[in-house]
């Protein structure tokens, strides 16, 4: 589907044969859904706002630009681009001004009204086609930004208030599920910073659970993940449950992976201290952790973050 396709457009202008033309324009640019309103009180009803300039509760505006000449006899264009903006529904439609004159005070009537851009009289098609292509653009990427904000926010504010819901937590070691770990990646990737993420994973898990039981299963990854939790870490650092017997860390903003490095370190060394009986394993007596650390700027996270389980599984696998 075009742009054009993709892209509903209002031309208001009083005098018909100057619509035609504009539409004929906007045709060629492959803009080819385009409505005419012949005045300001046409094109304020199209848009679902009442002559009293309340929005129209039984309508709904199917516009995503407007052009708007500025000369009309019922209420100009200046008038009728202010009350689109202090609508609800058409705050923030893209609004391209036409207007006859390239007088400095016209023009700033227009600004302050509102309007998103302008064009002079008669209409140079590549302009007119430019212009449009710009405002939608801009447009479509207002919208994406705003639900990421929004997103981002709700998001964020649970992390930093402690808000988060039990669906969040992991029940057996207390610790933030997998889930926060996406949700910081992609706040990672909005806002355009690195990350460092580590794997952490407790050796030959499944074969301890074969040996001794589901219950006991969980009772160590809760040992472990109380371990883990008592090791100081950068304040950025989030301590994520991922999956039977791992964990997995992510380290937003960090300039390397040197910091999740030296916490594997200890995070090895505490549960070898431990000495906690793994019964089950052929590679050694005790529960030991096996540690991988990856950095990865922000395009690259999610794929980062799956390259670092895929290569732990083969290497464990080939440890066997």
């Amino acid at each position: 589907m075009t742009e054009g396709s993709q892209s509903r457009i209002l031309v208001v202008d009083d005098v018909r044969e100057s619509a035609l033309i504009t539409r004929a324009l906007l045709a060629r640019g492959n803009f080819d859904r385009i409505d005419i309103a012949s005045g300001g009180l046409e094109a304020l009803k199209m848009c679902g706002i009442t002559p009293d300039g309340e929005a129209d509760s039984t309508a709904e505006h199917p516009y995503q630009l407007v052009v708007l000449d500025i000369m009309m006899p019922d209420i100009d264009g200046l008038e009728v681009c202010a009350r689109m903006r202090l609508a609800k529904g058409t705050r923030d439609l893209p609004i391209l001004m036409l207007t006859a004159t390239n007088d400095t005070e016209t023009l700033n009537q227009a600004f302050m009204a509102g309007a998103d851009d302008f064009l002079t009289k008669p209409i140079d098609e590549m302009r007119l086609l430019a212009r449009i292509r710009n405002l939608l653009r801009m447009r479509r990427e207002q919208e994406r930004r705003a639900l990421r904000e929004e997103d981002l926010r709700v998001q964020n504010a649970a992390l930093r208030q402690g808000q988060l819901t039990l669906s969040l937590i992991d029940p057996t070691t207390n610790l933030l599920k997998d889930r926060v770990l996406e949700l910081v990646i992609s706040d990672c990737r909005a806002r355009g910073r690195p990350a460092a993420l580590s794997l952490v994973r407790i050796i030959d898990y499944g074969a301890y659970v074969a040996a001794h039981g589901q219950d006991k299963g969980e009772a160590l990854l809760a040992q472990v993940a109380d371990m883990l939790q008592a090791i100081p870490a950068p304040l950025a650092v989030y301590l994520t449950a991922y999956g039977p017997g791992s964990f997995m860390l992510i380290h937003p903003g960090a300039p390397s992976a040197s910091a999740l490095e030296d916490w594997n370190a200890r995070a090895a060394e505490a549960v070898e201290l431990g000495a906690i009986n793994h019964g089950n394993s052929i590679q050694a007596e005790h529960v030991t952790l096996w540690t991988r650390t990856v950095w990865a700027e922000p395009s690259g996270l999610a794929a980062a973050a799956d390259t670092i389980i895929d290569r732990t599984k083969q290497e464990l696998l080939e440890r066997q």
